[in-house]
């Protein structure tokens, strides 16, 4: 926010603070898109793989239900299957949201050089 104040004029900080406001919700939102569609496309095939066989006819109510797995006991094959799955697809979410960070990472490099010491203030009241 302060990169986008310093770099306009003391009238338009507020719509320039409304349009920041803006994109952000907008790539929050495209994230949580992202990272659901993972989820919903990953955590499945990954938990199928992972399940004992016996397990797999419970599938759709394991995934389904955060109660079910965890009524699993602590150290079973079933639920150590669901802790691989949820980390398999945690890695996926993460190695794609570092590949979208790398993108704004670079970008901040195309941002211009303002020295906010030789700004002149807005003398008086502003309302």
């Amino acid at each position: 926010q302060l990169a986008a104040m310093a770099a306009v004029g003391h009238q338009y900080v507020t719509m320039v603070l409304a349009m920041e406001a803006m994109f952000s919700s907008i790539g929050g939102a495209i994230g949580q898109a992202i990272a659901a569609a993972i989820w919903t496309g990953a955590f499945p095939e990954k938990l199928a793989r992972y399940l004992p066989a016996e397990e797999q006819g419970n599938l759709t109510n394991i995934y389904g239900a955060l109660a079910v797995q965890l009524s699993y006991p602590m150290g079973s094959p079933t639920r150590h299957a669901i802790a691989q799955a949820y980390g398999a697809t945690q890695r996926l979410m993460l190695i794609t949201a570092t590949a979208i960070l790398a993108v704004g990472v670079v970008s901040i490099f195309l941002w211009r050089d303002i020295n906010v010491k030789h700004i002149k203030q807005v003398k008086g009241t502003v309302i």
